[in-house]
C-alpha cells in the first residue's frame, strides 16, 4: 500500500512538471511565429527581403533574425540584424535591432558605422561597444 502511495505522489508531482513544459513550448512556437511575421512586416516595409539583398537606397547586404521567448520575464523577443555592406558609394551599417515582438517596443540598438562610434543604448542604459551591447542584451535574450 505505502509503495503505490509513494507512486502516485510521484506521478503527481511529474504531471505539473509535463504540463508546463507543453505551455512552454507552445509559447516558444507562438514567440517564433510572432517574430517571423514582425520580421517580414518590418523589411517589407523598407521594401528589402529576408536574407540577401541588393537595392539602390541600401546597396548589397543581409537581414536576419533571432527570437527568444524568456520564460522569467514571460516575453517574446527578436533580434534583427541589418549588414549593409560598403559599396563604391556607400559606406559600410551594421545595426542590431532589440524589440519586444507583442508590445511592438524597440528595446535596444546597436549601429554601428564604420566612420563613427557606434550608437548603442538598451532600456535607458547607454553602452560603448557591440560586446556591451551584448552583454546588455543576455537578460533579455536568454532565460
Amino acid at each position: 500500500m505505502r509503495t503505490i502511495l509513494v507512486f502516485l505522489a510521484a506521478i503527481s508531482l511529474l504531471i505539473p512538471i509535463s504540463a508546463m513544459g507543453q505551455s512552454t513550448l507552445a509559447l516558444q512556437e507562438k514567440c517564433a511565429e510572432g517574430a517571423k511575421k514582425f520580421f517580414l512586416g518590418l523589411v517589407d516595409s523598407y521594401g528589402g527581403k529576408w536574407g540577401f539583398f541588393d537595392s539602390e537606397i541600401w546597396g548589397r547586404g543581409y537581414n536576419d533574425f533571432t527570437s527568444h521567448y524568456n520564460k522569467k520575464l514571460d516575453k517574446c523577443f527578436i533580434l534583427i540584424e541589418f549588414h549593409s555592406f560598403a559599396d563604391k558609394n556607400k559606406n559600410a551599417i551594421n545595426i542590431m535591432d532589440l524589440w519586444n515582438v507583442f508590445e511592438n517596443t524597440r528595446i535596444g540598438r546597436l549601429s554601428t558605422p564604420i566612420e563613427i562610434a557606434p550608437d548603442c543604448t538598451v532600456s535607458d542604459e547607454n553602452c560603448k561597444s557591440p560586446s556591451e551591447f551584448e552583454n546588455l542584451i543576455r537578460p533579455y535574450m536568454e532565460e
